[in-house]
């Protein structure tokens, strides 16, 4: 198992990211055995990780096009089971905004996502939105990708206390402060991202806000939350800090945002 930092962490994703699982952002193929999960997925439309089926299309064509998707979604599904997401079956809306869904509150003993923290310009808030769908008590495990194998490599990992900022401040998708610096990394330098940025615009959710590497992860994580373990999990396909969690808040940090916490519904 090509795990960097030779940590146990593929053996405790098996061991606790089972049951009901919220399922963010995309398909997970880092560590997760699927065959131990029932995932319901949340998502935006096109919010840079594929495009979400929202409602039934009027016209005929649209409507054939949206049974060939959902047959061969299907199809898929009974071959790979929960791994392949449904986009028909997906709860619609944007991460940062599920505290305001009481139907969400609690609602899964797990969440997962993969490649989404880094395109949030509030990763705090983000986390804790995920805290909030999944059970007191229950896991997360999220993967992120590690700067120096992307083209985020030619940027800084982002200090803990610029994390800290952008949540006392309620940094929105509005900020703008980290588009020249991506832009560089990404198209002028590494040039990975150039075709892409032809069709998307530099802003959320089609840029990356934040740069992770294993330590600012690991100090982010722990700042938050409890029980942290995370490694940088380096294939041909991966190259991604993942880390898992327990789905309970650092005390200091709910002590700290005790008031905060309570204005988000907690």
């Amino acid at each position: 198992m090509p795990l960097l930092l030779e940590t146990k962490i593929d053996a405790l994703v098996r061991e606790r990211v089972r049951g009901f699982v919220g399922r963010a952002g995309g398909t997970v193929d880092q560590l997760v055995d699927y065959k131990l999960c029932t995932v319901e997925d949340i998502n935006i439309p096109d919010g840079g990780f594929g495009k979400v089926w929202t409602g039934g299309p009027s016209s005929f064509k649209g409507k054939l096009q949206f049974l060939r998707r959902a047959v061969k979604q299907e199809l898929r599904y009974l071959a790979a089971g929960h791994r392949v997401m449904r986009d028909r079956k997906t709860v619609v809306l944007d991460m940062h905004d599920a505290h305001g869904r009481p139907e969400l509150r609690h609602k899964y003993e797990c969440s997962i996502s993969s490649n989404m923290l880094e395109h949030s310009p509030n990763p705090i808030m983000l986390l804790l939105n995920f805290y909030f769908i999944t059970k007191k008590g229950g896991w997360q495990f999220h993967a992120i990708p590690h700067y120096k194998y992307t083209y985020d490599r030619f940027r800084k990992p982002t200090e803990l206390e610029h994390f800290i900022e952008d949540f006392e401040k309620k940094t929105d998708a509005a900020d703008t402060t980290h588009v020249e610096d991506y832009r560089q990394s990404a198209v002028v330098k590494d040039g990975w991202q150039k075709g892409f940025h032809e069709k998307y615009p530099i802003e959320y959710p089609f840029m990356h806000f934040h740069v992770f590497d294993e330590h600012n992860t690991r100090a982010l994580l722990e700042y938050v939350f409890q029980d942290v373990v995370n490694d940088v999990y380096k294939t041909e396909r991966f190259s991604d800090n993942v880390v898992l969690f327990s789905n309970r808040l650092n005390p200091a940090f709910a002590e700290k945002y005790r008031e905060a916490l309570k204005e988000l519904g907690e």
